[in-house]
């Protein structure tokens, strides 16, 4: 198992002390397949409570609650990023740019949809896989290279250094 892969399926399990030493290993490479294995478990993730086209205010709510658990501060998980998040999972967005604040917001994101529906490990299992065929699906590249031209190099970067140490106070572990 490759460590971005066994870093979110320990995320995925509440593992966060595995989860953030793996993260700290990463190489650029690491950050770039983490990044999308992240976007694609969020999507699944999402699929799996909201529709296209449903009302905005139950994603409002989501986004508030989410911030509520995960941001004590209010400071490190902006709204209106994390609702074109749950949109962009969704197809009724374009993709969200990779950036320290996006990483961060999904991870709070996935959080909050795993706690709301209390999954098992076997659909755990089956988000991880999701989320693995997700980023192997060819589109990924397309995207991937459509932000790449105008997003922050990658959260393992210096432009994104503070990604860890905002994952790490997001998820109480710092």
């Amino acid at each position: 198992m490759t460590d971005p892969h066994a870093a979110l399926r320990e995320l995925l399990a509440g593992r966060l002390r595995g989860h953030e030493r793996r993260l700290r290993r990463f190489t650029e490479r690491d950050w770039r397949r983490y990044g999308d294995l992240l976007a694609g478990a969020l999507r699944v993730a999402v699929r799996r409570r909201f529709v296209a086209g449903q009302d905005r205010a139950p994603v409002i709510r989501f986004v508030a609650s989410v911030r509520e658990r995960y941001d004590a501060g209010g400071h490190d998980v902006d709204p209106v990023l994390a609702e074109a998040l749950v949109w962009a999972a969704l197809g009724e967005r374009p993709p969200v740019p990779s950036s320290a604040a996006a990483v961060v917001a999904r991870t709070v994101l996935l959080l909050g949809l795993l706690e709301d529906e209390g999954v098992t490990d076997s659909e755990r299992d089956e988000i991880l896989a999701a989320a693995t065929q997700a980023a192997d699906a060819p589109t990924q590249d397309v995207e991937r290279q459509e932000t790449e031209s105008t997003a922050d190099p990658g959260p393992g970067s210096r432009g994104n250094a503070g990604a860890g140490s905002a994952l790490k106070s997001q998820l109480g572990t710092g």
